[in-house]
């Protein structure tokens, strides 16, 4: 194989062995990674068989970097539906916990968590919470035009409407 040739270098295979879907691939080849994120059901690729959200990292020769699984005592990430790449260099990611939209950034060299912020609808309570579904629509803007302020943007379904918020990064 030649140097600038790498056909035998992929596939690569990361899973369980139950269902792992992939909902988005990210290109950092300037820092020398492929980012993959989505979520599982195999209790031997995170902790428990119900949904869990992951993103993991490998270099360009196919070695892994990094894996992450997102889930804490009071807050699990069930899936990544959607994710992009900003002006900082950073994945930002769209996805769903504890049945309401989430927005998470990430260091794309360590997969540590920079921010995260939830999409919760004013007044909802635990007995009367929306029904909700995200699929790919995130942006992050990191200097507005009219404010010079940063905002992430994001669509989703809420009760069968689709919503487009945008949020300040500093809230």
């Amino acid at each position: 194989m030649s140097d600038t040739c790498k056909e035998k270098t992929f596939p690569i295979s990361s899973g369980g062995k139950k269902d792992e879907k992939v909902s988005c691939t990210m290109d950092f080849s300037d820092i020398g990674l492929i980012i993959v994120a989505g979520n599982t059901t195999s209790e031997d690729y995170a902790p428990a068989a119900n949904d869990h959200a992951f993103a993991y990292a490998v270099d360009l020769e196919g070695n892994w970097r990094w894996g992450n699984f997102f889930y804490n005592v009071s807050f699990a990430v069930s899936t990544i539906s959607g994710c992009s790449k900003d002006a900082n260099g950073n994945a930002v990611m769209l996805g769903m916990g504890n049945s309401v939209p989430i927005i998470m950034e990430l260091n794309p060299l360590t997969g540590l968590v920079l921010k995260f912020v939830t999409l919760d609808k004013i007044g909802s309570t635990a007995t009367s919470l929306p029904w909700y579904a995200t699929y790919g629509a995130i942006y992050h803007d990191v200097n507005d035009e009219d404010d010079g302020l940063a905002y992430y943007y994001a669509a989703f379904i809420m009760e069968d409407i689709l919503q487009i918020v945008k949020v300040n990064t500093a809230d």
